[in-house]
């Protein structure tokens, strides 16, 4: 069911310097027509058009538990004393372990922290990590086996609506793009160039969806990291994924490179919720305004994308518009 919109909201943190009070999200109305003119590399989903990255607006909310509805998600997870999130634990620069002391550090570990934080937990303490594959990201959403995912994930609109394996997205906190790590001697500068080639990808990935009919050869694995392995032994020619994971294979091995050109598809970060949990999708997009209004956004981007040759996009806008009611009629 097609329904046309006439507007989405984009919000905007309302930052008080020096003033520790919660900061709800301020919102202005922008036409679809001059949000997709503003931005023509984002899609509009059939089923609502909307574009991809409209996440469900915060109205109200804040990060005060005053603020939260009765019976809410957020509660129920301070309540249990810990926020429990799926992550990557092989993704050099945004999830994966220390080899000296195993703690797991990334972008996405850090903006994970951020959540907990904000929900009154202890973000050094009160985190239960879960590290997952690519393909596990929805279904552990979907049992509730954890309260969020941050694993560089790709906004989808079939992630959005398709009726058995639905999520819902936070705002766009990241923009990739999907690229391929080569050789560094490899003279492809061009995905027609591997047609003939083993390029490696993920299973339950974006990328694998993109890869397929360019190349004749797709080896899929369970875990991005299984990619670099058969890199590094010769069983493949090339990876393919986002350029920010591949930054992170380049930076561990010196005989690889991000293979130069324009990104195959463009890829927006979400932080995935429980479909059933649209007050804590509401939550967590206050959460991402307030760090794109204290500077925590820029100051993450500088640590763990400034200088390994991935990219440095700007901070991206929050994009609101979808509402619980009307995500549950278009999935039924």
């Amino acid at each position: 069911m097609k329904r046309s919109r006439l507007a989405v909201m984009v919000g905007v943190a309302a930052v008080l310097a020096g003033c520790g009070a919660p900061q709800a999200v301020s919102e202005t109305v922008v036409r679809p027509e001059a949000a997709q003119a503003a931005d023509n590399t984002i899609d509009n989903c059939e089923q609502d058009g909307l574009p991809v990255v409209a996440s469900i607006d915060p109205k109200g909310m804040t990060t005060a538990a005053s603020s939260w509805p009765d019976g809410s998600t957020m509660a129920a997870i301070k309540k249990k004393g810990k926020l429990v999130v799926g992550v990557a634990g092989d993704v050099t620069l945004w999830g994966s372990r220390d080899p000296m002391t195993s703690k797991l550090g990334g972008f996405d570990i850090d903006v994970a922290k951020r959540v907990a934080q904000e929900l009154g937990l202890d973000p050094n303490r009160d985190v239960e990590y879960k590290v997952i594959n690519f393909a596990q990201r929805l279904p552990k959403l979907q049992a509730h086996e954890v309260d969020l995912v941050a694993h560089t994930m790709t906004i989808t609109c079939d992630r959005w609506f398709n009726v058995k394996s639905h999520i819902n997205f936070s705002s766009e906190y990241y923009r990739a793009g999907q690229k391929l790590l080569v050789r560094s001697d490899s003279e492809a500068t061009k995905v027609e160039d591997l047609k003939n080639e083993k390029v490696c990808t993920t299973k339950g990935s974006t990328s694998l969806d993109t890869i397929r009919g360019k190349v004749d050869d797709v080896v899929e694995v369970d875990a991005v990291g299984e990619c670099l392995v058969k890199f590094q032994e010769g069983e493949v020619a090339a990876i393919t994924s986002d350029d920010t994971v591949l930054a992170g294979f380049a930076q561990q091995d010196p005989y690889a490179k991000v293979m130069a050109g324009d990104a195959l598809t463009i890829v927006p970060y979400g932080l995935g919720t429980a479909p059933d949990a649209a007050d804590f999708t509401q939550f967590v997009n206050v959460v991402l305004e307030k760090m794109r209004g204290d500077g925590t956004f820029d100051r993450l981007y500088s640590k763990w994308m400034g200088s390994d040759g991935g990219t440095r996009p700007d901070v991206p806008r929050a994009v609101y518009g979808r509402t619980a009611d009307e995500l549950e009629q278009e999935r039924s």
